[in-house]
């Protein structure tokens, strides 16, 4: 009887997510980002890893030299330590929250460092672009490289609010795809500790519908996989369009998070994603776990 309660507890633990990184940078949203990663590595009893990645803001390169008034190593330097400030900060936070945690820096830029580091983690956590916060980690479309080059699930926090519960209430979106079931399958750790999950299909409007995976088959697979059985609830996007539908939709049903594929390719290092994942990304109101 103990055996089969110690195997039984085994297979519970590897059902969910044991290695979470997250993105540390000088931003004012770092310590928001870090308290979402706490709860969840709580929730998962999961180690966290804090990936430290930060680019110079882009005011540092106004006219034709780099801040003339300093020197590039008196740059280096303040940046130095308020590496080490974030750091410091970040490990005191997971030892207070009583939280196995590591450390990782790597060169490049941020979406690549985050990215290769992240690798070897069950999901990655990001927070939305916020062009206000000066201090944060500048790349043309970092979010956007880091989940389509990561190879892993990349949770995006919004730039605004608070996320104490991350997966209680969950709209995952659904149209058959490659990426939408790869997105099903990367959050199931996540959704077998939900409550409540809700699927959205969306009509396009199309003359020839594709194909789609019968609605009965996809709720037989939740259930197998342990999450809630779904509740299906089917938009029409006609002069509303995708990513306004999916927020909609999440507020219509109070979801703390939204889990969706993301589209995407490359073409000489031209990084270009679908309208929804572009939509959501800008306007995002809720956590969304995008996978690519």
């Amino acid at each position: 009887r103990t055996e089969a309660a110690l195997a039984l507890a085994r297979r519970h633990q590897a059902a969910m997510y044991r290695r979470i990184s997250v993105h540390l940078d000088h931003g004012f949203d770092c310590k928001r980002r870090t308290e979402a990663a706490l709860a969840l590595a709580r929730r998962h009893q999961a180690e966290l890893v804090g990936i430290y990645a930060n680019a110079a803001p882009p005011q540092y390169y106004y006219g034709e030299s780099v801040l003339m008034s300093r020197s590039l190593g008196i740059i280096k330097e303040l940046q130095s330590q308020s590496r080490d400030a974030v750091q410091n900060a970040f490990m005191e936070a997971t030892a207070n929250a009583d939280v196995p945690a590591y450390l990782r820096t790597g060169e490049g830029s941020p979406s690549a460092t985050v990215a290769l580091l992240g690798r070897t983690s069950d999901l990655i956590i990001v927070s939305q672009e916020n062009r206000e916060d000066v201090e944060a980690a500048h790349e043309i479309e970092f979010v956007e490289q880091t989940l389509l080059t990561a190879g892993r699930p990349v949770l995006a926090l919004p730039s605004s609010g608070d996320f104490p519960v991350i997966g209680d209430r969950v709209l995952c979106c659904w149209d058959g795809s490659r990426e939408a079931a790869r997105a099903l399958a990367d959050a199931a750790p996540i959704l077998r500790l939900a409550s409540h999950l809700i699927v959205l299909t969306m009509n396009e409007g199309e003359a020839s519908p594709k194909a789609e995976t019968p609605f009965e088959d996809l709720a037989t697979y939740c259930v197998a996989q342990g999450m809630p059985a779904p509740e299906h609830v089917r938009r029409d996007i006609k002069g509303v369009g995708v990513g306004s539908t999916i927020l909609n939709a999440a507020a219509d049903h109070g979801a703390d998070l939204i889990v969706m594929g993301a589209y995407g390719h490359s073409k000489l290092r031209q990084w270009a994603l679908g309208g929804a994942t572009a939509s959501i990304l800008k306007s995002m109101t809720v956590p969304v776990m995008f996978s690519h």
